[in-house]
């Protein structure tokens, strides 16, 4: 059986940080530290510099994926460079050419719709608002409720 690994400040927390910073989860920084997730919870628990460091390193990979999907959101330009090798003719390599193509990226609907779904819930959320039973029966007569969506002005 492998020794129970000891947590140590001046290893573990850096350690946890900079995995966290790359997207790992508690399950695969675990995995990379040789522990259970059961002890990289505890650690977290019992050490505030360790949580302090998942949770900052965790902040850092979160806003990398916010700022992602927001520039979908709202669509986003990019340099495209592409390199040309010649030869001539004897076949020699000729010196490297670079074409630079400025390339858009449009809007993404489906990134638009969860950002908003997300960040304004109360004017974009897929469920109406319930209208309770007045208890009245107005025989064949049937009300539609439309949500404010506040779209309309």
């Amino acid at each position: 059986m492998a020794a129970k690994v000891k947590y140590n400040p001046d290893y573990h927390d850096n350690w946890a940080w900079s995995l966290a910073a790359m997207g790992a989860t508690n399950e695969e920084i675990a995995k990379a530290m040789g522990v259970s997730k059961r002890t990289i919870i505890r650690w977290s628990q019992d050490h505030e510099s360790f949580g302090s460091a998942l949770a900052q390193g965790k902040g850092v990979s979160d806003a990398k994926v916010i700022r992602s999907l927001y520039q979908r959101a709202v669509g986003y330009e990019y340099e495209e460079e592409k390199k040309i090798i010649e030869y001539d003719k004897d076949g020699n390599v000729k010196p490297i050419k670079i074409e630079k193509t400025k390339k858009q990226v449009p809007p993404d609907v489906g990134a638009q719709c969860f950002w908003l779904k997300n960040r304004q819930r109360d004017k974009w959320q897929d469920r109406p608002e319930v209208i309770p039973d007045t208890g009245t029966d107005d025989g064949d007569q049937v009300q539609f409720y439309l949500p404010d969506n506040g779209r309309d002005g």
